[in-house]
């Protein structure tokens, strides 16, 4: 890797972290496509693996006093938990990138149809049980497949009325469990290789450090910001995906 490409490297790095502790979440989402430009693509994903592994747990302890909340989410909690090891089997089976492309158009339409959807607190108790249930059927499948669950959580969560915190807390409990389980994939398959664990623990510094920038301007946000800037990286992610998707699949 040449200077101005580890220059570049570093940026992007520093650019995720500060990305991922404004909102909470898009920390892969952002770097991976960009980290591509200059490494394979496997590479990229093992260099991040522990970044989002670490920035995820940091937010789970930043709101553990809202563990509680749990409760209204635990239908989703278990049959992710449950799926995520099917979704790893297919993971060789299916066709990422139409999965990606298929995520990224219900991003859309969740997008532009919210207003009409009723808010979980609106659903009698088996309703919200069910709703959950096959949300999280899909986020655990998805996340095993092909490692990007958080826009189903995103959308999941964005149907009850919990504050800023909640939020934050219950999509990084998920994606600690999501991205464990495709850290445990990768070292069975031997990716963790020592080069490749050394970049990954070298790139926990840059990450980190825009981690923290990131959260002091979250702490600063208003609650009504705080979401308009979720629904943004919401409608980012999804435009990254299809685009992706769609060079991959159709060029």
């Amino acid at each position: 890797m040449s200077l101005p490409e580890a220059g570049f490297v570093i940026a992007v790095l520093l650019a995720g972290g500060i990305v991922k502790g404004v909102i909470g979440f898009g920390l892969p989402m952002f770097t991976i496509p960009l980290l591509t430009v200059v490494i394979a693509p496997r590479e990229a994903v093992v260099m991040m693996s522990l970044s989002i592994i670490f920035t995820n747990v940091a937010n789970v302890r930043l709101g553990i006093s809202e563990w509680r909340e749990l409760r209204h989410v635990v239908p989703y909690l278990g049959a992710a938990v449950l799926m995520i090891p099917v979704g790893v089997l297919f993971l060789h089976r299916g066709d990422p990138e139409l999965i990606r492309f298929l995520i990224g158009l219900s991003v859309y339409g969740y997008l532009a149809t919210r207003r009409f959807v009723p808010p979980m607190g609106a659903l009698r108790p088996r309703a919200r049980w069910g709703v959950g249930a096959g949300l999280g059927v899909a986020a655990g499948f998805l996340g095993g497949m092909s490692s990007i669950p958080g826009p189903v959580s995103i959308i999941y969560f964005s149907m009850f009325s919990f504050t800023k915190e909640v939020f934050v807390f219950l999509v990084n409990a998920f994606n600690t469990v999501s991205i464990s389980v495709l850290a445990g994939a990768l070292a069975f398959q031997g990716a963790y290789t020592p080069p490749a664990l050394l970049q990954a623990v070298a790139a926990l510094a840059p990450v980190l450090a825009g981690f923290w920038v990131g959260v002091r301007m979250r702490d600063r946000l208003s609650q009504e910001l705080f979401f308009r800037m979720v629904s943004v990286g919401l409608f980012a992610i999804a435009t990254g995906l299809i685009l992706r998707a769609s060079w991959l699949l159709f060029f």
